[in-house]
Order: C-alpha cells, then sequence, then structure tokens
C-alpha cells in the first residue's frame, strides 16, 4: 500500500481512537487496577439520589444497561482500531487476514480498521 494511504488512514484511526476514549470516558471509567487488559472499562452506575422511589430505581438501572451496553460496543471497537493502528506500526495494514490480498482502498475509507477484503467478508457472512 500506498504511504500516502498509509498516514491517510493513520490519521483518520488515531481521530477515531480518540473519539472512542471520550465517549467511553462519557459512559464509564477506565479500570486501572485490571492486571494484563489492554482496554478495560467499567460502566457507571448513576445516582439519581437517595429516593425509595421505584421509578428512579428501575431509572438507574435502564440507565446502567444501556452504559454497559454501549461500554462494551466501544470497547470492541477500540480494539479493532488499535489492532489497525498496530498493523500499520508493523507494516501489515490493509492486507486480509484471510486471503493476504490488499484490503480495497474504498473499503479502508469506510472502514479503516476493517482487517478483511469485501470478497472474504462476503464469505464469511455468507458462511454463518
Amino acid at each position: 500500500m500506498e504511504e500516502k494511504y498509509i498516514n491517510e488512514f493513520k490519521a483518520v484511526l488515531e481521530a477515531k481512537k480518540a473519539d472512542i476514549l471520550n465517549q467511553l470516558g462519557r459512559v464509564g471509567s477506565r479500570d486501572k487496577g485490571a492486571a494484563g487488559a489492554e482496554i478495560n472499562f467499567n460502566a457507571n452506575f448513576p445516582d439519581y439520589g437517595n429516593s425509595a422511589s421505584i421509578e428512579d430505581n428501575a431509572s438507574e438501572v435502564v440507565d446502567y444497561t444501556t452504559n454497559l451496553s454501549l461500554e462494551r460496543e466501544f470497547e470492541g471497537d477500540l480494539r479493532d482500531v488499535e489492532k489497525a493502528l498496530k498493523s500499520i506500526a508493523d507494516g501489515t495494514y490493509g492486507k486480509c487476514k484471510y486471503c493476504k490480498k490488499e484490503i480495497e482502498i474504498e473499503r479502508l475509507r469506510i472502514r479503516p480498521e476493517s482487517n478483511s477484503c469485501v470478497t472474504c467478508k462476503n464469505t464469511l457472512k455468507g458462511a454463518a
């Protein structure tokens, strides 16, 4: 892959990583005590006060469930972005992990953290 594309995608991936970390910070906090964990956030449990109201308690649970779901999605996105950035550093970025051919530039522009070409991805989706 040409250097200009690698630089383009690296900049996009770094911006995407910063955005994901920002979003993760809104729904949770980073678990600094997790040994060996590259990415580990804990969803925030909202505290709407010490009300005995069942409605307030239900709202806290619903919001926590939403935060937990978002946290898991953002963590997965962050892992994909970090893998792509690592592959740039390793010099393997833009190669399909299945067929080893170059991933289409158009695909990478849509999803720069992709690790498979369209053909292999469609084959995998068809097998599922």
